[in-house]
């Protein structure tokens, strides 16, 4: 016994090319596209730290987000996790960060050492 129901386009018995209905969309998908791996808590924790480090505290954070960045990264490189990009940002933010701070470490010592 043939098929007797009606399908797209009001034909009995046949069926749409590729699948049930011309403008059929697949289901939506959350998350990363992919499948990519969630940033992990250490690149988060090195980027916000290298901001921190210079924005406000010139001197412990960078060298906390340098070393957390360099973690991360090396997690991410492994496949372990993601966030590479927040952890090579942590990284950059951190090391110039330290240069600043040691930067001015030299420059008050100078000024100490010329007002005496």
């Amino acid at each position: 016994m043939a098929d007797q129901s009606v399908t797209a386009g009001g034909a009995a018995g046949m069926q749409a090319p590729g699948g049930p209905g011309f403008g059929a969309q697949p289901p939506a998908r959350y998350g990363y596209p992919g499948g990519a791996a969630l940033p992990s808590g250490k690149a988060t924790a090195s980027m916000v730290l290298g901001i921190l480090g210079l924005v406000l505290i010139p001197i412990i954070p960078p060298i906390i987000a340098l070393c957390l960045g360099i973690s991360a990264k090396r997690m991410a490189d492994r496949g372990e996790g993601g966030g590479r990009g927040q952890a090579v940002a942590g990284i950059v933010m951190g090391s110039v960060g330290i240069a600043f701070a040691v930067l001015g470490i030299i420059v008050a010592t100078v000024q100490g050492i010329g007002a005496m």
